[in-house]
């Protein structure tokens, strides 16, 4: 069979959510894209590289080791033969696409050393936690509007202040120099903005069904930055 081309290996590897595919070049095993990230997390992290291959139009991710040393790393997955030229094992570990795409960001960092400390709001802007934490601020804000006066001071004044420096949190994660740190006070804030909520909605300034959809969203945006963590830490 011959080998693959990007376009081929990028199919295969979008539709990959349990496998470890590993493509043959001379005396070396190269993972891409989601095999990459499978070896990356849970056999070695080996350095990875990020490069934009123009004949696909998109980055690609990958990491590769000498082929002799197979067995060393992936004595617990047993590979078989894909095709000639490939070798594929069953990782078996959940998928999860956010913390996928947390990965992706650490790969382009780690990649390019340079980038860690520059703005790149675009890249956070598309990322599915800055999303929520957005979605969860124009709820809030919405919700305090029809907050009675003698409530809105303190409750309603901190839930609108502690949504948007969530947010704002959020927004410029990727360009703090400590991360770890910076995930930890704004999960802090969440904790401190589903008391707030409670309060309002046991005050019966908002309703269960409102109380409810914005405490949702603000567990995801927490849950959601401490798969972040652990895909850095990992």
């Amino acid at each position: 069979m011959r080998v693959m081309n990007y376009s081929e290996i990028l199919c295969l590897e979008d539709a990959n959510t349990s496998k470890i595919y590993l493509h043959r070049e001379g005396d070396f095993l190269r993972a891409y894209e989601h095999s990459a990230y499978f070896f990356h997390r849970y056999v070695s992290d080996f350095k990875l590289s990020r490069r934009f291959i123009q004949v696909v139009n998109r980055y690609v991710i990958s990491l590769s080791f000498p082929s002799a040393t197979l067995k060393k790393w992936l004595y617990a997955y047993p590979c078989q033969e894909y095709t000639k030229d490939i070798l594929v094992c069953d990782i078996e570990k959940p998928w999860n696409e956010i913390e996928y795409q947390n990965w992706t960001e650490l790969a382009r960092i780690e990649a390019n050393p340079g980038d860690r400390y520059t703005v790149y709001t675009s890249i956070i802007e598309h990322q599915p936690v800055y999303k929520t934490a957005y979605d969860s601020l124009g709820h809030i804000l919405d919700l305090c509007k029809n907050v009675e006066k003698n409530m809105r001071e303190p409750y309603a004044g901190k839930a609108k202040n502690l949504s948007y420096e969530i947010t704002y949190g959020v927004r410029i994660l990727y360009d703090v120099s400590d991360r770890n740190k910076h995930i930890e006070v704004i999960q802090a804030k969440c904790k401190e903005i589903l008391f707030v909520l409670q309060v309002l909605k046991d005050k019966r300034q908002i309703s269960l069904d409102a109380f409810a959809l914005a405490s949702e969203r603000i567990v995801s945006v927490s849950k959601q930055l401490e798969g972040l963590r652990r895909t850095a830490t990992a």
